[in-house]
């Protein structure tokens, strides 16, 4: 079957192209996939950095396969006013194999890439280049002050849970465990070189702050057990999601499951730890 000759990421680009019908431009199409990767916390090819930006040789390999092998991309050369580019668009192969695709997927992820989607297709690739430099790559200096910032964060987010929620609720022992994975992450960062890497890193880290600031904001007003937040909940669970399969995508940290969390647990609470970890996958535990 044609289906089975695509990769599980796959999926994005070729409904990408099916929502947005044609794309002008390689770098618009890298860049489009990137940002519905990144801010709708969708896993699938890694980028690193290049002369336009986040790149994917992961992406340049699958699109020519579903170009020249599978026939699932019309892609054209248009004579520009200044320089030749390509034009993609799906075929009617392309079209029929991502609706078969599509009715597989999570409703969730479907729902994040067309927020992406319809927030971006509409920019052309100087416009969305111009943007994710802006976005994630992020100057030395202004990493120098998100890190003093975060670093700050962090550690006052780290003593309210371990002296409010740690003996009372189990998912208090995972958001300790997500905040100190941060921490690790975070101090990785002053060594990763990439400006790519570490900008989706440091935007994610940020996000995932805020949202365990607000949790904690909420859980000081009102006392109640972190599970009636559901909704924050669901939000920190994507971020975790998201930041664990990066860092590790990109060699920054481990898998959480694999990380030497003793530093600042004791021996009873790692085993309550990894019993939790063993038991339920974050993001189940967080729904």
């Amino acid at each position: 079957m044609l289906v089975e000759k695509i990769p599980d990421r796959g999926w994005i680009p070729l409904y990408t192209l099916f929502k947005v019908g044609k794309i002008s431009a390689a770098t618009k199409l890298q860049k489009l996939i990137f940002l519905i990767q990144t801010e709708g916390k969708i896993d699938g090819y890694k980028f690193f950095k290049h002369h336009y930006g986040p790149y994917s040789e992961e992406l340049v390999v699958d699109v020519q396969a579903f170009c020249k092998s599978l026939d699932l991309i019309d892609v054209q050369v248009i004579e520009g006013t200044k320089y030749p580019y390509y034009e993609y668009s799906p075929t009617a192969k392309g079209i029929e194999t991502i609706q078969e695709i599509a009715a597989k997927l999570s409703l969730e992820d479907l729902k994040r890439a067309d927020k992406i989607i319809n927030k971006y297709k509409n920019k052309n690739y100087k416009e969305l280049t111009e943007y994710i430099y802006k976005q994630y790559v992020i100057p030395e200096q202004t990493f120098e002050t998100l890190y003093s910032s975060l670093s700050a964060d962090l550690v006052s987010l780290d003593n309210i849970w371990e002296k409010y929620y740690k003996d009372d609720c189990p998912a208090s022992l995972l958001i300790l465990a997500v905040v100190e994975y941060s921490s690790k992450a975070l101090e990785k960062l002053k060594t990763t070189k990439d400006p790519v890497v570490r900008g989706v890193c440091v935007s994610s880290i940020s996000e995932l702050t805020a949202k365990i600031v607000d949790l904690t904001s909420s859980l000081q007003t009102s006392k109640d057990c972190p599970f009636s937040f559901k909704t924050l909940l669901t939000e920190i669970s994507d971020h975790i999601n998201f930041l664990d399969n990066y860092c590790g995508k990109n060699n920054i940290l481990p898998d959480i499951l694999d990380i030497d969390f003793s530093d600042f647990m004791s021996e009873e609470e790692l085993q309550r730890l990894e019993k939790t970890l063993a038991e339920t996958q974050p993001s189940e535990l967080m729904y």
